[in-house]
């Protein structure tokens, strides 16, 4: 297998070098390291310039991580892709991995177990409900095999995810307009229909709380998760497909009331199909008077809250 190691760059300067290094000490070497710089400010390419490690650098002024995957897919010359970003780090056994796992079915896709990273690059304990309830690597998993995973509200680890490139442009590669969450919505067109494997595996850091970092922006994270769910209803279409639109329609209502009110008549226009007559019947009545029902609102989540989804 050849591994097109795809790394989308923007005011990575801190990490980067990191990152690369970590993809030059995989034990199965990658086939090509393509680093994409989407308009950074800061030194990001002067640090991979100066890593000594060989990768093809592009350089593009998107302002949109979906385009900017989608110029390295499209001069990638391996026979798989690698999602990487710069700010993140593999372990050195990562691809070595996915080519036990991949090697077993003609899946099209690969995730796999991983950490969180601070700052500093140090292991952050996952909390208990973000993790995989499986032990054992799986592969030949089906598309219908994943709506439960997502359902019970696991870490969606796009750092680790590998595909088929062939099958990445058969589907349309990245969708631009999805200005987040664009990973679940190539995941959820890939498999669709195909099969995949998961390693339990831990192979990758996940580096939570980057400043800057889009997924930092909850309510329209969310927004993007629930628009990924609704653009794949043909494929998924049944009752575990609609437990998830319920969840996120509710999660995201949540998240632009109380966290960014400029968000929520976007969310509630997006939502409001998927919630159910009580929560329709709250954001109905809400508006008349925010200021008390979101201090209410905060209150309770300080008493019952889980940690948000990085």
């Amino acid at each position: 297998m050849r591994f097109s190691v795809i790394i989308a760059c923007h005011n990575a300067g801190r990490w980067v070098a990191e990152c690369l290094r970590s993809v030059q000490a995989q034990t199965y070497p990658a086939h090509e390291i393509i680093v994409i710089d989407d308009k950074s400010k800061d030194d990001s390419i002067t640090q991979v310039q100066n890593s000594g490690i060989p990768v093809r650098l592009l350089r593009v002024a998107y302002g949109n991580a979906a385009a900017t995957r989608n110029a390295g897919i499209e001069v990638a010359t391996g026979d798989h892709i690698a999602i990487l970003d710069a700010d993140d780090i593999w372990y050195p056994n990562h691809l070595e991995r996915a080519v036990d796992l991949l090697s077993k079915n003609d899946d099209v896709a690969f995730m796999s177990n991983h950490d969180w990273i601070d700052l500093e690059s140090k292991p952050t304990p996952i909390p208990p409900g973000f993790k995989i309830p499986h032990t054992e690597p799986m592969f030949g998993l089906t598309h219908h095999d994943f709506l439960p995973i997502i359902r019970r509200g696991f870490h969606f680890g796009h750092l680790t995810c590998i595909y088929r490139i062939d099958r990445v442009r058969e589907v349309g590669m990245f969708e631009v307009s999805q200005l987040r969450r664009h990973d679940m919505d190539l995941w959820m067109r890939v498999i669709c229909g195909r099969t995949w494997s998961y390693d339990t595996v831990k192979s990758a850091g996940y580096r939570i709380d980057t400043p800057g970092s889009i997924s930092s922006k909850l309510a329209s994270a969310e927004y993007y998760y629930l628009r990924s769910f609704i653009r794949n209803k043909q494929g998924y279409d049944g009752p575990a497909l609609d437990a998830l639109l319920r969840m996120s329609a509710t999660r995201g209502m949540g998240l632009a009331f109380v966290n960014d009110p400029s968000e929520f008549e976007p969310m509630k226009e997006l939502a409001w199909p998927y919630l159910g007559f009580k929560h329709r019947l709250f954001y109905s009545l809400a508006p008349i008077v925010p200021s008390p029902i979101r201090t209410a609102m905060n209150i309770k989540r300080r008493i019952f809250n889980r940690p948000s989804k990085a």
